[in-house]
């Protein structure tokens, strides 16, 4: 019998709201470099 553990993304060292808020302050840069060619936006 095998035993399953479950991984979160914080276990495995992933900080979701950290990187929510990165790309919050990163946006207004971002924006400023934005072209015909991209086809999405950023978060």
């Amino acid at each position: 019998m095998t035993d399953k553990t479950s991984l979160s993304y914080k276990d495995a060292g992933v900080d979701i709201d950290a990187g929510n808020a990165l790309v919050d302050r990163i946006k207004g840069v971002v924006k400023k470099t934005r072209r015909p060619e991209v086809m999405g936006g950023l978060g």
